[in-house]
């Protein structure tokens, strides 16, 4: 640690030892930062100024005259007035010729033009050969890049404001129209457009009719899928009280299930202590019934009060260890049916024993009554007494084996697999009332959605009804009015009700948009992208500047340095580089840029976080591979500058550039950086940082593992480099 503080610290002095070295650390620092802010700056509000773009217009029309509505009139004026008034594009009014040349040149980035028959396409969309009224539109797509993609807009401006002139144009016109079936009320030919108009009229409305249906089998479909969510509301109601209900006997059955745990543990261990303990007083017993005998040889009273008393013990003894035999067989309902022969075995030896220890005691009690009433076959007696505690002993070892062998383990098993079945007892009844719960707000959310829905499609079916029966209606009065030859009738129709007409014919319907996660400008969209590379490059210049290995003057200082030491000695200096880089870099965009920053604090940390993970990659490379390792940072610069997605969407790029986009540091950089500044959602930002935190690990593999194993190919290398006499 005194040799990586030492090289940081003699690094740090030879960064400010004279003006030059001053001058390019500075330059070091904020070379990044000025290509982001150059490229920020450059796109900041670019298409706030489409209006720079010229677009060529060229009307052709000639206007059209009816003869049900003897009035001149010009569609393709009223779209060149419209189109002066939008200051979107430049727009250029020139001659056909002009317009398609100048596209072609260049002049122009696009030209539209109306051609002749515009007018009388639009205006006769109730006869039997009825055209689609068209535009010609024309665009120089060698021009530029992007500048056809806002052009194609102008020319949807120029769709919509046909469409909407056109509406315009049909409700001034209705005044006309009622003026000519006044003039021409003699002409055959006049009530036969009439008839052909009502007829149009009526297929619309028939079209409207069908809509509506429709939507009618939409809304069925959603009433059913109410009544299913309704049900699945109910039920799951239920399953929660059944789940609170279950709640109190499952807790029983924890407590005590765990309450057994500790029983069959305690049990285990109580027996073969209890076991131990009494062989042991076997041996006891032996030696205090030899002394006995002994005594008997000069007080025969005192050695069989002795025996008597010895007798007592051995016979308490006997009676606990039938108990521990008893207390054992207590557990047989609770064993499998395949372990309880083992059980009745060991409790039978655990018995037997039991009964030796009792024949023990009473040759014991014998023993003593017979040394106070004839005292001269005490060494018979003594062979005896030995010989029923060895016989007690032999039967003790014998159960005690039994027991250790074949039913201590199978306790032990019982006791672990019950705590087990508590364990996923307690865990299965915590999940069981989250997913009871989790499912019940789902279900309730599911059935306020399908209400609005099913109002929302309610609403419109009643609005389509209505219109198409206002058309209907319009149809009918038309027909008796001709049928009739009342003319006042038919004018009083077709005036009051011109605009409807205009109106069903046109359909136009407005978009309500409304932004997530609104970006204030094109800068602050495009700043994640021109950022991350600044970062990069940053990164990529101080390894070019900087080098990884030190000097062997450098090293004399040392004490006794590792390799690890040295590379990570020099990495503290070019990681506070990167520090001062993107610190600079983080500030400059919040408060001298201004891009928008809902988080800064989280930007803060991404610039930060970016600038050490670019770092320690580039470092680990060049500190690896030398000039080769510079090459390959190059080559991942060039592969995340589309991969990153921080320009094109993912989804639009090519398959291999989607497949390659997560395993690039770029990737997540611009994610975290994008979550930073419009706004996080969940876990997104933290999830980027993490996923931008394991780029360190292979980075510290290739520096600190790998690097010695490559020594050697590396100096193959740069010995056939500099061979050349041409490459260093």
């Amino acid at each position: 640690m005194r040799n990586i503080w030492r090289i940081f610290v003699a690094d740090m002095k030879r960064l400010f030892s004279n003006t030059v070295c001053i001058i390019i650390t500075l330059g070091l620092v904020l070379i990044p930062s000025i290509f982001s802010w150059y490229n920020v700056i450059a796109c900041w509000n670019a298409f706030d100024n489409t209006g720079n773009l010229m677009v060529a217009v060229a009307n052709c029309d000639e206007g059209y005259k009816s003869d049900i509505v003897p009035i001149d009139m010009n569609i393709g004026d009223k779209v060149v007035s419209a189109l002066r008034a939008n200051d979107q594009i430049h727009w250029v009014f020139t001659s056909e010729e002009d317009a398609v040349e100048g596209a072609k040149s260049g002049h122009y980035y696009a030209a539209v033009v109306i051609p002749e028959s515009f007018s009388r396409d639009m205006l006769t969309f109730y006869s039997d050969n009825m055209k689609h009224a068209q535009i010609i539109y024309y665009s120089n797509e060698k021009k530029s890049a992007v500048a056809p993609k806002i052009t194609d807009q102008g020319a949807d401006t120029v769709s919509y404001q046909v469409n909407e002139v056109f509406a315009e144009t049909m409700a001034e016109v209705a005044l006309g129209v009622a003026q000519s079936i006044s003039q021409y009320a003699d002409e055959n030919d006049v009530q036969g457009d009439l008839g052909r108009i009502s007829q149009r009229v009526r297929e619309v409305g028939s079209g409207l009719t069908r809509t509506k249906e429709v939507l009618a089998l939409y809304s069925g479909l959603v009433d059913s899928a109410q009544g299913i969510v309704a049900g699945s509301v109910d039920l799951l109601t239920h399953a929660q009280g059944a789940v609170a209900e279950a709640k109190g006997p499952i807790d029983k059955s924890v407590s005590s299930a765990s309450n057994m745990v500790d029983v069959l543990k305690g049990a285990a261990g109580n027996l073969s202590g209890a076991m131990e303990s009494t062989a042991n007083d076997m041996d006891a017993v032996a030696a205090a019934a030899d002394a006995a005998f002994d005594a008997a040889v000069n007080d025969v009273d005192a050695g069989g009060d002795d025996l008597k008393t010895l007798a007592g013990h051995v016979g308490d003894a006997s009676a606990r260890y039938r108990d521990l035999a008893t207390q054992l067989g207590g557990f047989r309902d609770q064993l499998p049916e395949e372990q309880r022969p083992a059980l009745d075995a060991a409790v039978a030896a655990m018995n037997n024993a039991a009964d030796q220890m009792a024949a023990a005691g009473e040759g014991l009690s014998s023993a003593g009554d017979q040394l106070k009433t004839d005292a001269t076959n005490v060494n018979a007696s003594r062979d005896q007494v030995k010989g029923q505690i060895a016989d007690a002993k032999s039967s003790l070892a014998q159960a005690k084996d039994d027991y250790e062998q074949n039913m201590k383990p199978q306790l032990q098993t019982l006791a672990d697999q019950t705590a087990a079945a508590v364990e996923r007892l307690q865990t299965e009844d915590g999940r069981l009332a989250a997913a009871v719960d989790e499912l019940s707000a789902s279900a309730d959310s599911a059935k306020s959605t399908m209400a609005d829905a099913a109002e929302s499609i309610e609403a419109a079916c009643a609005k389509l009804e209505t219109t198409a029966g206002e058309l209907a209606q319009l149809a009918d009065q038309v027909d008796s009015a001709l049928a009739s030859g009342d003319m006042e009738q038919l004018q009083k129709i077709l005036g009051g009700d011109a605009k409807t007409l205009a109106q069903a014919l046109a359909a136009p319907v407005s978009i309500d948009r409304q932004a997530l996660y609104p970006v204030e400008n094109f800068g602050s969209a495009m700043a994640p992208f021109y950022t991350t590379l600044g970062l990069f490059i940053g990164s990529l210049l101080l390894l070019v500047t900087v080098k990884p290995a030190l000097s062997r003057s450098q090293e004399e200082g040392l004490t006794n340095p590792k390799p690890r030491q040295l590379f990570l000695g020099r990495f503290c200096t070019v990681a506070m580089l990167s520090l001062a880089q993107t610190t600079v870099m983080g500030l400059g965009n919040i408060f001298f840029l201004d891009v928008q920053h809902v988080h800064p604090l989280l930007l803060m940390l991404v610039f930060w976080g970016a600038g050490l993970v670019f770092t320690a990659i580039i470092y680990s490379l060049v500190a690896t591979f030398a000039n080769l390792g510079k090459a390959i940072a190059v080559l991942l610069l060039i592969v995340q500058v589309t991969g990153c997605g921080g320009s094109f969407p993912l989804q639009i790029l090519p398959g291999f550039v989607q497949v390659l986009s997560p395993w690039l540091p770029a990737t997540h950089v611009v994610n975290a950086m994008r979550a930073a500044m419009m706004g996080t959602t969940g876990m997104d930002f933290w999830y980027s940082m993490g996923m931008l935190a394991l780029f360190l690990i292979p980075a510290a593999i290739l520096g600190l593992v790998l690097r010695r194993p490559l020594s050697k190919f590396m100096h193959w290398y740069v010995e056939k480099v500099e061979s050349s006499g041409l490459v260093a």
